[in-house]
């Protein structure tokens, strides 16, 4: 082993001569880099993606969410509310209300989101710091007021003056269309002024509208005790697996408590994907760059024949012929490698650090494309970058050891 690795270094830390040869494997070792670079930063936009999104999460989304396995709408009994307030790790349990209906304010019309909150919801100042404009309210004095995504408060054309028009909320009465009744009875309508706007997210400010919780029941001519789910917020530092179990144990399996990636399952495990085949097309190309490897190490073969010979003359053997050719070519790939991981690095601290990439999306709520670097990925990288060397080298390898030792030794 010691010998061939000694052989191997000294083919490839030897004076390049200005050959063709040494041309072929300069431009692998700059395609290897160039790939490496760019798998390593493209992993990392997909992990500053994903940080991205878990961060916006913890914006609007709670810590854990109840909610029933088989039923749009339950009740849980004031006791196994008691029980879930007194878990250690909660400061918090918000009842909630929520589904689709129609508004009308001002000659138009929009189906948003509506979410009925309790006065936990409020006192908790989730989204205290994104109300971009008036009063961080649902309820002032026993009138009904919503907090209005950006996107719908200007869509709608709203305005905190007009003090005249309230919103119209409209929403389908079941009972009244279960018996094929279609008449002025056939949906119930209540109002509301709007008291502030929130700026979230795209999708969040588009459809969304949070008013009272018993006004959003009397809507929906719910029970006095109907929720969609119960928000429960915890202490900060709290373990929130400890937490759930705890909670899961007080509900029972009828329900599920959700953490907030749970609850966003379907988004993160869809960017989990795209990182994949991401990862697995640029292994691909990756392979196709390899061939340079392979022209690079047969064309070596080529040229140190009379080496081998030599070699031969003083004994080798063929597993140590064979291991000579597989150093070189990890030679020439980590070289690559090591300085594509490094480039990698430094223009991903560089766009982390100053964000000179800009993500050319208007109204963004970042500026420029996230990066997040892990260790994982680089590991997995060197580990692509092993297995496509290896696999480039065999065949010259093992044509070097027939070359030599199924041929005369002598011209």
């Amino acid at each position: 082993m010691r010998f061939s690795l000694f052989v191997a270094k000294r083919y490839f830390f030897s004076p390049f001569k200005a050959s063709f040869i040494s041309l072929i494997s300069r431009i692998s070792m700059i395609g290897v880099g160039v790939e490496v670079m760019a798998l390593v930063l493209i992993l990392s936009v997909f992990n500053g993606l994903e940080d991205f999104q878990k961060g916006l999460f913890k914006t609007f989304d709670p810590d854990l969410s109840v909610v029933s396995s088989s039923q749009s709408r339950f009740s849980l009994s004031p006791t196994q509310l008691k029980q879930i307030a007194q878990i250690p790790g909660v400061s918090s349990v918000q009842s909630i209300l929520e589904d689709q209906a129609l508004i009308r304010y001002n000659g138009k019309q929009l189906v948003v989101t509506l979410k009925g909150v309790d006065t936990s919801f409020i006192a908790s100042k989730r989204l205290l710091n994104q109300v971009a404009d008036g009063e961080y309210l649902v309820e002032h004095e026993g009138h009904p007021y919503g907090l209005v995504g950006a996107g719908v408060f200007m869509a709608m054309g709203m305005n905190f003056d007009d003090v005249f028009h309230p919103i119209e909320a409209w929403y389908p009465n079941q009972k009244a269309l279960a018996t094929f009744q279609v008449n002025v009875d056939a949906a119930n309508q209540k109002g509301f002024f709007p008291s502030g706007v929130l700026q979230v997210e795209q999708t969040f400010d588009n459809q969304m509208i949070l008013v009272p919780l018993q006004w959003m029941r009397d809507l929906t001519l719910s029970d006095s005790t109907a929720v969609s789910k119960m928000e429960i917020m915890l202490t900060e530092g709290t373990n929130e697996l400890d937490v759930q179990k705890a909670i899961q144990q007080q509900v029972g399996s009828t329900f599920e408590v959700q953490t907030r990636e749970q609850q966003h399952a379907i988004l993160l495990r869809a960017i989990k994907i795209e990182k994949l085949f991401v990862f697995i097309l640029m292994a691909f190309i990756m392979g196709i760059a390899s061939f340079t490897l392979f022209y690079a190490l047969s064309l070596l073969v080529i040229e140190k024949r009379k080496d081998l010979r030599t070699l031969l003359a003083m004994g080798i053997t063929p597993q140590q012929l064979l291991r000579i050719f597989l150093f070189v070519g990890l030679f020439i790939s980590f070289s690559g490698a090591i300085v594509g991981m490094g480039l990698g690095f430094g223009l991903g601290w560089i766009q982390q650090t100053f964000g000179i990439i800009p993500l050319g999306i208007p109204n963004a709520l970042i500026d420029s494309y996230p990066i997040q670097m892990e260790w994982f990925d680089f590991l997995m990288t060197a580990l692509v970058v092993i297995v496509i060397t290896f696999l480039a080298s065999i065949i010259p390898a093992i044509k070097a050891v027939q070359m030599t030792f199924n041929q005369p030794k002598a011209d």
